[in-house]
Order: C-alpha cells, then sequence, then structure tokens
C-alpha cells in the first residue's frame, strides 16, 4: 500500500475541497460578517473569532487521541467523514445566521454558533488529514498525496474566493444577511456530497501499517512529541506564518472595499490569488520532489516576503494592479499546503524512532493545534488593531486608518515569514534520512 493509484489519490484530494470550504468560508468572510453584516464592533468580532478557533485548537489534540484509537469496520478514520458532516453543514449554516437578538444574548448566541462549529470541523478535519500517514508510509508518495491534497484545498479555497460574494449579492443585493444563508447551505451540501465521495474511493489498509504501533496514553504521547525536534521546527514555523499572514488575508476585504473602492471585484481578486496558487502547486510539487522539501520552503517563502515588501512600497490605483500583486502573493504561497502537510507526516516516523511511540493523529492534533491557535491569537490582536487605527464599518474611513491598514497587513507578514525562514534552514529530515528511519522501524518489528 506504499504506491497509491490515482483513484485513491484523487479521493483523497477532493476531500480537502469539501474541508476548505468550510476553512475558507470562515477564514475570508467571517470578520467581515460580523463586523459590516451583523454589525459588531471589530474587537468584539475578532474576540468572537478567536475564542471559537481557542476551542478548536484545543479539542484537535483530544480528537486526534480519540481517532487514532477507533476501530470499526470502516476503519480508523473514515467513519468521521460518513457521520461527522451532517453536524458539520447544520453548524456552518448556523455560523452565518443573523439572529435576532441585541446586546449579551447576541454575543452569547455568536459564541454558542462559533464554538459549535469549530466543535463538528474539529470531529471531520483531525481524522481526514490523519489518513495521510495511515495509507502510505512513502515519503515522496505523501509528497504526490499531499499535492493532490493541496491542488483540492485550493480548489476549495478557490471556489469560495470566486462565488462567495455574487452569491450574495445575487441573492441578498444590499441586504447581505441571506445571502451569507443561502452560501453557507452550498458549501454545506456541497461538502457533504463531496466527503461521501471520499468514503467511497479512499481505502484504509487491511493490514495495521503503523497504526497498531499507536501506543502509550495521552501524556505519553505529549511527552513524546516533547522530544520530536523535527515536528518543533514544524510547528513553530508554521505558528508564526499563521500569526502573521492572517493580518494580510483578513485585512484584504477591508482594504480592497475602504481604501481601493473595489467592493464589487471581490470575487475576482481573492480568486486570482487562490487560482495562481492552485496553478503554482504542480510546480512546486516537482521542485520539493526534486530538491527536497526543506529547500523547496527556503525558495517560496522567499519569493513570498519578496511579494509583501512590494505590495507595502508600490502605491495601487488600479484593479489591475492589485490583482498582479495578489497573483505574486499566490504563487509564493502556494508551496505552502503542499510542504506543511507532507513534512508532517515524515515526523511521526522520526519521532517513534527517538522515543518508541508512535504518535499519529496526535501529532497531526497538536499540529492543528498550532495552526488553530496562532489563528485564535491573531484574529483577536488584528480586531483590536482596527479599533485602535480608528476603523467604522460601513463608513469612509480616514486616511491614517488606510494607510496603517496596509502597514499592518504587510509588514506583519513580513517578519513572520522571514523568521520561518531562519526556523526551517535548521530542519534536518530528507528522503535519505527518512528512508533510514523507515528501516530502523522494519528492523524493530522484525
Amino acid at each position: 500500500m506504499n504506491k497509491l493509484n490515482l483513484t485513491t489519490r484523487i479521493g483523497y484530494g477532493i476531500g480537502d475541497i469539501a474541508i476548505c470550504l468550510y476553512w475558507s468560508g470562515v477564514g475570508l468572510y467571517l470578520l467581515y460578517f460580523y463586523t459590516d453584516v451583523v454589525g459588531i464592533s471589530p474587537s468584539l468580532a475578532g474576540l468572537i473569532y478567536g475564542i471559537g478557533m481557542s476551542w478548536d485548537a484545543i479539542t484537535d489534540p483530544f480528537m486526534g487521541y480519540v481517532a487514532e484509537r477507533t476501530r470499526t469496520r470502516w476503519g480508523v478514520y473514515r467513519p468521521y467523514l460518513l457521520f461527522g458532516n451532517i453536524p458539520l453543514a447544520l453548524s456552518f449554516v448556523l455560523l452565518f445566521w443573523v439572529p435576532p437578538f441585541e446586546g449579551t444574548m447576541l454575543f452569547l448566541f455568536l459564541l454558542f454558533a462559533n464554538i459549535l462549529h469549530r466543535t463538528c470541523f474539529t470531529l471531520v478535519s483531525v481524522p481526514f488529514s490523519s489518513l495521510t500517514p495511515r495509507i502510505t508510509s512513502d515519503s515522496q508518495e505523501r509528497t504526490n498525496l499531499t499535492g493532490f491534497r493541496m491542488m483540492g484545498a485550493q480548489t476549495g479555497t478557490n471556489l469560495m474566493a470566486l462565488f462567495a460574494f455574487p452569491i450574495i449579492f445575487w441573492v441578498g443585493g444590499e441586504d447581505e444577511s441571506m445571502g451569507f444563508i443561502v452560501l453557507a447551505l452550498v458549501a454545506g451540501l456541497s461538502a457533504l456530497l463531496i466527503h461521501a465521495i471520499t468514503f467511497l474511493t479512499v481505502k484504509e489498509p487491511s493490514n495495521d501499517q503503523g497504526i497498531e504501533r499507536v501506543s502509550g496514553s495521552l501524556k505519553e504521547a505529549a511527552r513524546a512529541i516533547g522530544k520530536n525536534m523535527p515536528f518543533w521546527l514544524v510547528f513553530s514555523a508554521t505558528l508564526i506564518v499563521g500569526i502573521t499572514t492572517i493580518f494580510f488575508g483578513n485585512n484584504l476585504i477591508y482594504y480592497t472595499k475602504y481604501a481601493l473602492n473595489l467592493h464589487e471585484h471581490q470575487g475576482t481578486i481573492l480568486f486570482t490569488s487562490g487560482i495562481v496558487a492552485f496553478l503554482s502547486i504542480p510546480f512546486w510539487w516537482f521542485i520539493s520532489n526534486k530538491i527536497g522539501k526543506k529547500f523547496t520552503w527556503l525558495i517560496s517563502s522567499s519569493i513570498t516576503l519578496l511579494a509583501f515588501i512590494i505590495f507595502y512600497i508600490y502605491e495601487i490605483d488600479t484593479l489591475s494592479e492589485l490583482l498582479f500583486l495578489v497573483a505574486f502573493i499566490g504563487f509564493g504561497s502556494g508551496a505552502g499546503g503542499i510542504l506543511f502537510w507532507s513534512m508532517l507526516p515524515d515526523t511521526i516516523e522520526y519521532g517513534e524512532v527517538h522515543t518508541g511511540i508512535r504518535s499519529e493523529s496526535s501529532l497531526y492534533g497538536f499540529m492543528t493545534f498550532a495552526q488553530k491557535g496562532s489563528i485564535a491569537f491573531a484574529i483577536i490582536i488584528l480586531g483590536m488593531v482596527l479599533d485602535t487605527i480608528g476603523f467604522q464599518a460601513n463608513e469612509v474611513q480616514a486616511e491614517s486608518t488606510l494607510t496603517n491598514m496596509k502597514l499592518i497587513m504587510t509588514l506583519i507578514p513580513s517578519v513572520g515569514i522571514a523568521t520561518s525562514l531562519v526556523i526551517i534552514y535548521f530542519y534536518p529530515i530528507d528522503v535519505k534520512m527518512h528512508k533510514n528511519l523507515l528501516k530502523k522501524l522494519q528492523e524493530v518489528t522484525e
């Protein structure tokens, strides 16, 4: 089962379309939905968003611990795709509903809907991600499988970027609230269908393939992960990049609407960045297989860093100029997903060799804990920063507000990406090392 057929690769890859309909739906639009549709302050919006994402981050390691110890006739992780998606779809609709409440009741309802959705998302996303090391142990095949997955992920993001505002404008007109409900319904039903296909086409191996070596209590798994140095390098780099790039992604809609007066082109702008990132995946996939994951990270991140610096320096006046710059950023960042999700499985065997404990889904849970925890922290800070610089939803913004908005959405990500370059420089696992790790594990099991 090390080499996978095309049906398995495609079936797993499209599964991330469903995951990213939810993920990008929240990441691209929830803060805007809270401030410009529900009508709450950026600080309060950031707090609600951040609490929900923090809850998601905290529950990920526990979900990983539970998932890798699940045993059913459908497999270890696949049952969660089958049974978890209905509550996930319903919670997504609830998330984008404007309730008829005010004050404390409004805050409590929005917080409840957010936490409910994040819980349902964890129930599905952690087992889905954990399928990668489950269905193949070959490092290069994991890169190939992750390539299909990242193409699926970027497709989901592109669909949400391209069609969200056209649906919102078409259904809701000036009242965007009804448009968000229809958008959530369409996304949820689509995700249900897609994950049904993934469940049918992706089969977990009939042999145990490493899962029988999952051992230890949650405390022991955490202790083992603590000694896994390559994991912590990927963890740290992801944490820092996740915190800082949020300041660009969540500000882009505001900057487009208030600084450039291009609100009607939101779908085109967001889609341009996404489609370029999508088209760059095969390129970065090829480069990664040729020169390794570490050096591909260094090259792609350097390109992204340059793009952010140019975005800050250049005076953007037209739609075409903005599209060029977001495309530049999309090209560099297109490598991020394939590298992140293909480096992570390799650290599983490293940890097992050096600690004697294999932590598959637990490690994925801790990794997504970093990703979501960084987002929660960044969103809370971003909400407060928007209030501090004087942002007022659906009002003409002061010139100083727009200047500061551009500053925080470019220079903060630049610092984060530069820091990640230094961290990943010390990442030790290459193809040769990983083959030696697998050889040692085979000797132990024999």
